[in-house]
């Protein structure tokens, strides 16, 4: 939709790439040894186990007074990634770190049945254990629609009234939009006020203290080469764009995407006029990008999901009573417990009751709000920004329906010397009959190849007519020949099918030129991969009682700690207690491994 005339100018700050690469220390306070954490997709699973992977570097010390993760240079984030890591970075000074992740970690041999029984109220993950089913985010999105939040802005605030409004992070006006942005520190801050005064009235979001630099990362929907695909958008702590020029991709608008970012604030606008001599821009913007946005976009899969079962339930209106009423005071709850207005909603709930057919039970919600859920923003190209002209909604995507790692979009900054890879999978490692090595579909692109299939295992992407998953077909970034050794060294490391190792691989690889991330070829890269897998010995450290609330080893409760990405959004505290010590354990269990990696990183300024 065109932006309307009731839209403030703005001036922002362009970052336009073109062929040069971008340096992580161009926007950091750090200078050198660059070392970037990619927290991957994964629904509640990845929120829980990232939180767990977080709080083990934070309680693995370099030295004597430098953790592990104040070492970290970035955070790349993707969907449920970005659910954990987007707050952490932003995490407001009037909560304490310890109980956003948890609690201090604890040997798995000290854990006891009433302690893993709650969460501390301020731990990211005690938002997931309640009204955070798709059933119940159905409800709430039903709600939200009948006060007026657009149907492209419901998944967006549903993630964000659980995730954010409890840290101060989504603060919204009238219609609960978004009335807040976000940057990197004081002095970036300062900046664009000094461009901006107008928005001295608008809350600002900081990186906290030394937490390290965002790489939130998300898609957006192109055509190229007459096929439906995605497009790399980072939104970082400093811009947001598609940094990449992705050939040949072009957006609703028909315009060649790509070339750069603009300052975060200013992303979803229209532009205006173009100050190329200090690569500046003035825009029209209704309100400005915020953290919501950000969180929301990158896991807009549950959009989708949502979308598609309202669509189906609006077609059998039969399963309404069962599936959704029951749903309403437990939604209505929760919206009152987020500061929304449920008196409104409720004056709007009976007056579409009241108008239902006589002698015909009403149904709880109105689900025709729910056939557009997923998110449109006015995206326009830095390369050629489209001065004056209409701009119309793109769609964006979650990150994960792109690249799930994090690992391209950290790679498109050539200063970045080491990664850790953390692949929250759903996927148990395995191997098949041929002796072929099973792992998540997020690893195989990276090295050119598409994800597994039965009967054929990994093929290339390049010279087939017909790919598998072909949304990952633009996602190389390591030569080929650098997996087979990956997947060998993954199921080793593993205990070859009997699960006795930690699944961590460190390999030395060069990069691959990618256009479509922007990824500089023969980039030397050290990547610690850490594969989510269970471990025997964790296991066997817990008290008798714990691993009897489990169950056996070879088939823990729910499939721990591979709990399903869409089906297993809402966990239980003992649940999310139990996974995020397994992660944390892990990082602490290991962490020669991780200190070895950090040797060539320097400690951030506090």
């Amino acid at each position: 939709m065109p932006v309307s005339a009731a839209s403030e100018s703005l001036l922002a700050q362009l970052y336009p790439t073109g062929s040069t690469s971008l340096l992580l220390q161009d926007f950091t306070t750090a200078q050198q040894g660059m070392t970037v954490v990619c927290l991957s997709g994964g629904g509640s699973r990845a929120l829980t186990a990232g939180m767990g992977q977080l709080k083990g570097l934070r309680t693995v010390n370099y030295d004597s007074d430098t953790s592990l993760l104040s070492m970290v240079t970035g955070l790349s984030t993707v969907s449920g990634g970005s659910w954990v890591g987007v707050p952490f970075v932003y995490l407001p000074a009037s909560v304490a770190l310890s109980d956003y992740l948890g609690g201090p970690y604890v040997d798995p041999s000290k854990l006891t049945l009433s302690g893993i029984a709650s969460l501390p109220q301020n731990c990211i993950a005690s938002h997931i254990t309640s009204d955070f089913t798709l059933a119940d985010m159905l409800a709430q999105a039903t709600l939200l629609s009948l006060v007026g939040v657009p149907a492209n802005m419901l998944w967006q605030t549903i993630i964000g009234l659980h995730l954010l409004v409890p840290y101060g992070l989504f603060e919204y006006s009238s219609r609960y939009r978004p009335n807040s942005f976000f940057t990197y520190t004081s002095a970036t801050l300062e900046a664009i006020l000094a461009d901006n005064p107008s928005l001295n009235s608008e809350t600002a979001n900081l990186v906290r203290g030394s937490n390290p630099y965002l790489i939130c990362n998300i898609a957006l929907a192109v055509t190229a080469a007459q096929q439906a695909l995605f497009a790399p958008v980072q939104s970082t702590s400093i811009f947001t764009g598609v940094m990449s020029t992705p050939p040949g991709a072009a957006d609703a608008n028909g315009n060649q995407v790509g070339g750069g970012g603009v300052s975060s604030f200013a992303f979803s606008s229209a532009p205006t006029k173009l100050n190329a001599s200090s690569q500046q821009i003035t825009v029209s913007q209704q309100r400005q990008w915020a953290l919501v946005d950000a969180v929301g976009s990158s896991s807009a899969a549950f959009a989708e999901v949502l979308q598609s079962v309202g669509s189906s339930l609006s077609r059998q209106p039969d399963l309404l009573p069962s599936l959704l009423r029951e749903r309403q005071p437990a939604a209505l709850n929760f919206l009152k417990r987020r500061n929304v207005n449920v008196t409104n909603i409720q004056t709007r709930l009976y007056a579409v009751q009241s108008r239902s057919s006589p002698g015909v039970s009403p149904p709880t919600v109105d689900l025709s709000a729910l056939q557009n859920l997923i998110p449109e923003y006015s995206y326009w190209p830095v390369s050629n920004p489209p001065v004056g002209q209409t701009i119309r909604t793109t769609q964006f995507a979650d990150g994960g329906s792109l690249e799930n790692t994090g690992i391209a979009a950290a790679l498109s900054y050539s200063d970045v010397l080491n990664l850790i890879a953390f692949i929250n999978a759903q996927t148990t490692l395995s191997i098949d009959e041929n002796s072929t090595v099973i792992v998540d579909d997020s690893i195989p692109p990276l090295f050119g190849y598409q994800p597994y299939q039965t009967g054929t295992g990994y093929a290339l992407y390049a010279g087939s007519t017909n790919p598998h998953s072909p949304f990952f077909q633009n996602s190389q970034v390591f030569p080929s020949e650098s997996f087979q050794p990956l997947l060998t060294a993954l199921w080793a490391a593993s205990g070859s099918g009997n699960y006795s190792g930690i699944p961590m691989v460190s390999q030395e690889l060069r990069t691959v030129r990618n256009d479509w991330f922007k990824v500089a070829g023969s980039q030397s890269v050290t990547l610690l991969w850490v594969y989510l897998e269970r471990v025997q010995a964790w296991y066997d450290a817990l008290p008798q009682d714990i691993q009897r609330f489990l169950g056996p080893f070879d088939s823990m409760i729910g499939n721990f700690p591979h709990f399903s990405t869409i089906w297993q959004t809402q966990l239980s505290p003992m649940e999310v207690t139990l996974l995020a010590n397994f992660t944390a354990w892990v990082v602490v269990t290991a962490q020669g491994q991780f200190k070895e990696l950090f040797s060539s990183g320097s400690k951030l300024s506090s």
